[in-house]
């Protein structure tokens, strides 16, 4: 499998691989290069790259200052994430709910290498299921509270969703996602979420987090089932580099995670997982080993990804859009909802969505 790049996919994907060759770019690219890596929220990791090689000071001046920046916003929003992580565990600790964190604050948690400039827009955990409502009174009562939305979202959210309507602190106005599981009850992949909170193990700060091959997992997850690719080169290098941070700790990583995909029904997500980590990001991944996943997708489907996926991950060329990009981004936003809902859901869903773009607040 090959990947056929434009050449501003090209530039941003040397700067994601090789950090090093930005201190050769001109005016002209980094103009296009701050963009593209804004629209992906990547710019508070070349940010971190390039201080790390001691590069920062070696780039035209506005692309230092507006990556120095990047940096500091990265900093404060995983602090305000940290603190509400804090504040979310005193205000539980009445009702010894398990509660495990997810997502980027997780990744840190983990000490993934690239975390570090990780852009925060809210804070994810994961609760048992039978545990809930118990959770989302509590944090009620201590100061959180839904934002406004309408009747139908709710029950979308309540019915549909593998989480409850966002929560934020009526203070801080920081949010946070409260998930029972990782994927939308309606779809076709039905996850025992006890399972994950049962092999969660815990972090060097004392924070539930889920284990590695369980995190790589909700990664892919998250990557391709969950979302329709759409602007998401960032979730996919935080597989990439769980992978390969992971592989490093733990010799028999590869086969663990092969066994616990199987067992949770996940083997089609890892594999495209897998097969796109390689592609795009030359991880490297043990020969053949996607081999003993069940469930694959069927050639026909992995061709018809193969051309869609790269053109929806890599961001549009911020003035001079592909066509062709647009429809494959069209494509995968109708497959993610095919996969998550059922037709007699989907079909009503989709036209309420529609209708929604035409008379807005009908």
């Amino acid at each position: 499998m090959t990947l056929n790049r434009s050449n501003h996919h090209q530039l941003l994907l040397n700067a994601i691989i090789n950090p090093g060759v930005l201190a050769q770019y001109n005016h002209t690219e980094w103009e296009l290069i701050l963009r593209l890596a804004r629209k992906v929220k990547l710019l508070g990791f070349l940010a971190v790259e390039l201080d790390k090689r001691k590069l920062l000071d070696t780039v035209p001046v506005r692309a230092a200052n507006q990556l120095r920046s990047s940096l500091i916003r990265a900093r404060k929003q995983q602090q305000l994430a940290f603190w509400e992580l804090n504040r979310i565990n005193w205000a539980l600790k009445s009702i010894q709910v398990p509660i495990i964190v997810l997502k980027g604050v997780a990744y840190r948690l983990t000490e993934l290498p690239t975390a570090e400039g990780r852009f925060f827009v809210d804070l994810d955990i994961l609760v048992p299921k039978g545990d809930l409502d118990q959770v989302e009174k509590t944090l009620l009562k201590e100061g959180w509270k839904h934002r406004e939305i309408s009747a139908y979202d709710e029950h979308y959210y309540r019915a549909w969703s593998h989480e409850i309507p966002a929560l934020i602190h009526q203070e801080r106005e920081t949010e946070i996602d409260i998930h029972h599981t990782i994927s939308p009850i309606t779809s076709k992949i039905k996850i025992d979420s006890c399972l994950l909170i049962d092999a969660a193990v815990v972090s060097q700060s004392g924070h539930k987090i889920l284990n590695p091959t369980d995190m790589v997992l909700h990664c892919a997850v998250n990557l391709f089932q969950n979302n329709d690719l759409a602007d998401n080169l960032r979730d996919l290098l935080d597989l990439h580099d769980q992978l390969q941070y992971f592989a490093s700790q733990d010799s028999a990583f590869w086969d663990k995670l092969i066994e616990r995909a199987n067992q949770l029904r996940l083997a089609r997500p890892l594999y495209y997982g897998m097969q796109y980590s390689r592609l795009i990001f030359q991880t490297v991944i043990p020969e053949n080993i996607e081999q003993h996943l069940i469930q694959k997708p069927s050639l026909i489907l992995q061709l018809i990804m193969q051309q869609l996926v790269p053109l929806a991950l890599f961001p549009l060329h911020p003035d001079k859009a592909s066509k062709r990009a647009q429809f494959a981004r069209f494509l995968l936003y109708i497959r993610s909802h095919w996969i998550r809902m059922p037709f007699y859901l989907l079909i009503p869903h989709l036209l309420y969505k529609t209708l929604l773009r035409f008379k807005p607040g009908k």
